[in-house]
């Protein structure tokens, strides 16, 4: 995509060069860099904001999926499902892939961790009803397919998986993660008010702490700015270990 845009710039200038006009040259290079930004997610569900919210330099920068291509033998695979292309994912599973091939050069996550991860429901779904496995690791922390969904944002995604896996699964246990996280810290520490407010329905314990981390999921959302869990936490009188108190400070 980027060798594409230079191209298209170059030819551009090469062209308002012969014809001598500056205002050609600028006016190339403008119309150039507004295809060139019409383009930049073609092909993808997602809007480059969409994408951002989910992982962003500053926001689980080691789950950025949307800066650059896949690697491997199975990086069409990947491509298409980080893009949503469900279309192609059912070609391609329907063809043989193997649906528990590692994206080794992200963690080594599955297509159904990338899918509950990412948000596409209706990709979960499908993989899910193929026998896709739920209980799915990476090299990062993620134990299980719901743990990439609470990463996420998806809510829907997250009832679902979680849902299957019930009956093996404890919310306030600190045991699982070596640095004692449990899912309600994940899930306030990112943002996800709605599955905050689902796992706090479902009996997980806001007050519980990472000792590891010395961190709760209030004072998580307090640190890093999230005001709208931090809100909801407070209205539901969830502490902040830090201050002894339903406050940030």
């Amino acid at each position: 995509m980027f060798s594409k845009t230079l191209s298209l710039l170059a030819a551009a200038f090469a062209l308002a060069a012969c014809n001598g006009g500056v205002s050609a040259a600028n006016t190339a290079s403008s119309e150039t860099s507004a295809s060139a930004a019409q383009t930049a997610q073609a092909g993808w569900r997602l809007s480059r904001a969409e994408m951002e919210d989910i992982a962003n330099p500053d926001k689980q920068s080691w789950r950025i999926f949307y800066d650059r291509p896949s690697e491997g033998k199975d990086a069409a695979w990947f491509d298409a499902v980080k893009r949503g292309d469900l279309a192609e994912v059912r070609r391609m599973a329907e063809n043989g892939q193997n649906l528990e091939a590692k994206d080794e050069a992200s963690l080594g996550q599955t297509a159904l961790g990338w899918a509950a991860f990412i948000g596409y429901e209706d990709m979960t779904d499908y993989l899910i009803g193929k026998g896709a496995d739920l209980r799915a690791t990476d090299r990062g922390d993620v134990y299980n397919v719901l743990k990439s969904a609470v990463l996420g944002k998806n809510t829907n995604i997250v009832k679902k998986v979680h849902a299957k896996l019930k009956a093996e699964t404890d919310l306030n246990d600190q045991t699982i993660e070596d640095d004692g996280e449990t899912l309600i810290m994940v899930a306030a520490s990112n943002g996800r008010l709605e599955t905050v407010k689902y796992l706090l329905e479902q009996g997980a314990n806001p007050n519980l702490v990472s000792k590891k981390k010395n961190q709760s999921a209030l004072s998580f959302a307090c640190e890093r700015g999230h005001q709208e869990v931090v809100q909801y936490l407070i209205g539901k009188k969830a502490v902040n270990h830090k201050t002894g108190k339903s406050n940030c400070q």
